[in-house]
């Protein structure tokens, strides 16, 4: 009997999910292209509490530079995740949330977040490394660093 446990047929995809799918790696390059760019994932984090202006987002995050901000609310908005709202005020004011498909992806990174552990990397610099599996990190950079 060639049967999966269903813990072990949790974790992989059915036989045919490869063949299948042979465009993973388009999918998979998408993700990226649209999650890479330095504080996109921190910005989609925040959206998902709640519409923030610019110069809002810029004090929250503390950190991005207001072209890089800037640039990263264009890329997730061409990638239908973010969306601007410029509200008729004196002077006028630019809002942005996320779109309703925007929430359900980032719910989705939420989710992920209880799966990971931060681990000290082991190296003469304080760093440390984003890991599913604490241990396994913590053998590792022993070996790297």
């Amino acid at each position: 009997m060639n049967e999966k446990s269903p813990e072990r047929a949790a974790i992989e995809p059915p036989e045919s999910a490869t063949e299948e799918s042979s465009e993973w790696r388009a999918v998979w390059h998408g993700l990226h292209q649209a999650l890479r760019g330095k504080w996109a994932m921190h910005v989609l984090r925040l959206l998902f509490e709640g519409p923030r202006g610019f110069n809002e987002m810029r004090r929250e995050l503390d950190g991005p530079t207001a072209k890089t901000l800037s640039e990263r609310l264009t890329e997730l908005r061409c990638h239908g995740l973010v969306e601007r709202h410029v509200e008729a005020t004196s002077p006028p004011s630019t809002r942005y949330e996320l779109t309703p498909a925007g929430r359900r992806f980032v719910a989705v990174l939420r989710e992920l977040e209880v799966e990971v552990d931060l681990v000290e990397c082991g190296c003469a610099e304080e760093c440390e490394v984003a890991t599913v599996d604490a241990e396994r990190t913590a053998a590792a950079t022993e070996e790297c660093c």
